[in-house]
């Protein structure tokens, strides 16, 4: 197949300088790196990679200001398929859906969630709802559009009716890779809350998501398939865990923007994935399993998508769904979703080709289907 790969090329929209592990070595460079846009190039190339030893003709096409020359380009030399790997538009995720509708307009197929399910799972409060409202236990929360909503005695309503009780969460409510989480983001009084509502609400311009933090184990749980008329028909990896054991006792066991991107941090070096997950009985295993296929179906995911939970005692509790995960790979440090395909038994370009497989057939229902 002719596919074509998009991805938001952060070489033309980052602020901040663009390591290429093929031009330079990192670990030579003192000062801590973020992997964030460093990442996105990686992935790009592991996909490329694999798609051309499965016989494919990937054309590399980045993304950053100019639409109409990518629309130009489609339909100059228009793809069999697109592998969606585009995350943000200029540097702004709110824009990642409008990516995706523009090769629905087009009547392109393309990998992963479609545009409305991107969307959705940017709005962190609207899938909470959708999960409480499928009997799908989420951590108690509530949405903080300003400090204003603390002083009116609000927040004080909501911990009466569910309970929520300090340490508290407090994170953008409309943000993903964990932008905005960081070592202040518990907070354990009305002071703190006050002080990072302030603060999620002033620097991200907007709401900020307030949740009971539960402090427990951190699973990540990937899914991968597309389900008709069974949700078993959905492959679940085997779960991943990350290893909070190495932090230092003053830090919170959250994933926050350091421990997920800020290579050479502390948090990065000490929150560590393992997979598969030890020390989980079979029984809970197989419940967090089924919830996580409960949540790629309710949430109209497609292809690929992680689930995260946190486990209170063996209660798990889903913090979130990410539709668009990182799947990049290389030999010495896969990403967490790869790593859990590798430990289901695929190799790296089969995960691709995979999904290839499931995005292709499911565009073809659907244009059936019509």
């Amino acid at each position: 197949m002719k596919i074509a790969i998009i991805y938001n090329d952060p070489t033309q929209y980052a602020k901040g300088k663009i390591y290429d592990k093929e031009s330079i070595d990192i670990d030579n460079v003192p000062e801590p790196i973020d992997m964030s846009e460093y990442g996105v190039l990686d992935e790009m190339k592991a996909v490329q990679r694999a798609l051309r030893n499965n016989g494919h003709e990937p054309e590399i096409i980045p993304v950053a200001f100019d639409i109409y020359k990518l629309v130009d380009t489609l339909k100059q030399n228009r793809p069999d398929l697109i592998f969606n790997l585009c995350e943000s538009l200029d540097g702004d995720p709110d824009q990642e859906m409008n990516i995706a509708s523009l090769f629905e307009i087009l009547k392109i197929p393309y990998t992963g969630s479609r545009a409305f399910t991107l969307g959705l799972a940017l709005n962190k409060a609207k899938v909470k709802e959708i999960l409480h409202y499928h009997n799908i236990l989420t951590a108690s929360h509530y949405l903080c559009r300003s400090t204003k909503d603390i002083q009116d005695g609000i927040f004080d309503k909501i911990k009466d009716k569910t309970k929520v009780r300090f340490p508290l969460i407090v994170k953008p409510s409309r943000e993903d890779a964990s932008i905005g989480i960081n070592n202040d983001s518990i907070v354990y009084n009305e002071i703190q809350l006050h002080d990072r509502v302030e603060y999620v609400t002033r620097e991200y311009k907007q709401a900020a998501l307030v949740e009971e933090y539960i402090d427990g184990r951190e699973i990540n749980v990937s899914v991968v398939g597309n389900a008709t008329n069974d949700i078993n028909e959905l492959i679940v990896f085997p779960l991943s865990e990350i290893d909070f054991t190495g932090l230092p006792k003053e830090y919170p066991k959250i994933v926050s923007y350091n421990s997920k991107w800020m290579y050479k941090t502390v948090e990065f070096a000490n929150t560590k994935a393992v997979c598969p997950a030890k020390n989980i009985p079979l029984e809970l295993e197989d419940k967090i399993k089924q919830i996580a296929r409960r949540v790629f179906y309710v949430m109209g995911a497609s292809d690929y998508a992680r689930v995260d939970f946190r486990l209170k005692g063996n209660t798990p509790y889903v913090l979130e769904l990410n539709p668009n995960p990182d799947i990049a790979s290389d030999v010495n440090e896969d990403t967490g979703f790869t790593r859990s395909g590798k430990a289901y038994g695929w190799s790296y370009d089969e995960l691709i080709q995979r999904i290839v497989n499931f995005a292709a057939e499911r565009w073809e229902k659907t244009t059936n289907s019509k």
